[in-house]
């Protein structure tokens, strides 16, 4: 019995370490997931002002939405961006990965 002594405390510093490890992984997956979001519907909100206002009015929407305007082009009648977004927050020492969309639009 007297080498099962402190075991109990070696078994839950081992539990808790990889409970912060599984939620820093789960939050590291939300905070990409909602960027993804945020940058697909700041792509289709900035590809409507462009193709109805100009590429400097997709810049001012862009930047409403805290993202950025990456690119920003005519491919005939229709407008084509490209926007990013940095997720918030860092994982440790690593920073989150920069997620971006791209969206197009035509004339009304």
């Amino acid at each position: 019995m007297r080498a099962d002594r402190g075991s109990g405390t070696v078994l839950g510093i081992v539990m808790v370490t990889l409970l912060l490890f599984g939620g820093s992984a789960c939050w590291a997956l939300v905070s990409v997931s909602t960027a993804r979001q945020r940058a697909a519907i700041a792509a289709d909100l900035v590809a409507l002002a462009t193709a109805r206002a100009g590429c400097p009015w997709g810049g001012v929407i862009a930047r409403a939405n805290h993202v950025s305007l990456d690119a920003c082009e005519f491919v005939g009648d229709d407008a084509v961006v490209h926007v990013s977004v940095h997720p918030a927050g860092t994982l440790g020492p690593w920073s989150l990965p920069t997620v971006s969309a791209s969206s197009r639009a035509g004339p009304a």
